[in-house]
């Protein structure tokens, strides 16, 4: 890189971090080097073929600095993705942004247990966005989204925080539906918990049953707990978009389930089962 070193400044890593990581974040997204100036994000929707953002050298090192990211060697490939310390900055910045969401939330870390495996998990004691849209009614005194919409976004979740257990399971998800996918955690286990392994396939069949753009938007307010107007501003829709948007892709999570036939209270029609 030519020119000398140049000082990165807090505003823009926390600008970058924005723009880079609400995207890495996404299951099957990771960042490799391009060439000595500049890093790329690589995504799962284009089979990873080519990046869809371009992160200059000298910011990308100030992330390295601040362990906002992890390098790991996937198949002989270096990449990055989220440390746990990016991923809690990412969060203390959104709330930043929306202060009413962070004053109305109330956060702690918890578990979510499925047979022998325990994974950390971040809950909302006041609400998620599922359970707001839930407990909140309509003009017609119905709920803003069904109890079958809530129970399967509330699935969803289960098996992202379980497919998150093992450190950065996010990498390829070929890795997560194909034999023998095999990682290292810090605590030197050898081969990813059955249950881990499970979640990730399941995850990994939800995401590409609803298919891209809905399961993106799933993935925001289900399992990152983004609400509707966050999602909106992320994604660059119009007001109030967000909400048939989320209903869309709950209705396809609930057909890919093949939970059509359980009995429906509020608001949303499921689409029918496929012959």
């Amino acid at each position: 890189m030519g020119g000398g070193r140049q000082l990165v400044t807090e505003h823009e890593v926390e600008r970058e971090l924005r723009r880079v990581f609400r995207r890495l974040t996404r299951p099957g997204s990771h960042i490799a080097r391009l060439d000595d100036d500049w890093f790329g994000l690589f995504v799962a929707r284009n089979r990873w073929q080519r990046p869809v953002l371009r992160i200059e050298a000298r910011l990308w090192q100030a992330f390295e600095a601040r362990d906002l990211v992890e390098r790991e060697e996937v198949q002989g490939r270096i990449i990055w993705n989220a440390s746990e310390a990016g991923l809690a900055l990412l969060r203390r910045l959104e709330a930043r942004d929306d202060p009413f969401r962070a004053q109305h939330q109330q956060r702690r870390l918890g578990t979510v247990a499925v047979g022998e495996e325990v994974a950390v998990a971040e809950f909302n004691d006041a609400e998620s966005p599922l359970g707001w849209l839930h407990s909140r009614k309509g003009a017609d005194g119905k709920p803003l989204i069904s109890a079958l919409h809530l129970e399967a976004g509330e699935r969803l979740r289960r098996d992202f925080t379980l497919a998150r257990m093992s450190p950065r399971l996010t990498t390829d998800w070929t890795m997560a539906l194909g034999p023998g996918g095999v990682r290292r955690s810090g605590a030197g286990r050898a081969e990813m918990t059955d249950n881990a392994l499970a979640a990730r396939q399941r995850l990994a069949r939800a995401v590409a049953g609803v298919g891209p753009v809905l399961s993106d938007v799933l993935l925001a307010v289900c399992c990152h707990l983004q609400g509707l107007e966050e999602a909106e501003k992320s994604f660059g829709w119009p007001r109030r978009a967000g909400k048939i948007v989320l209903l869309i892709a709950l209705d396809r999570l609930i057909t890919h389930y093949g939970m059509n036939n359980a009995p429906r209270k509020g608001r949303g029609q499921s689409v029918p089962p496929q012959a």
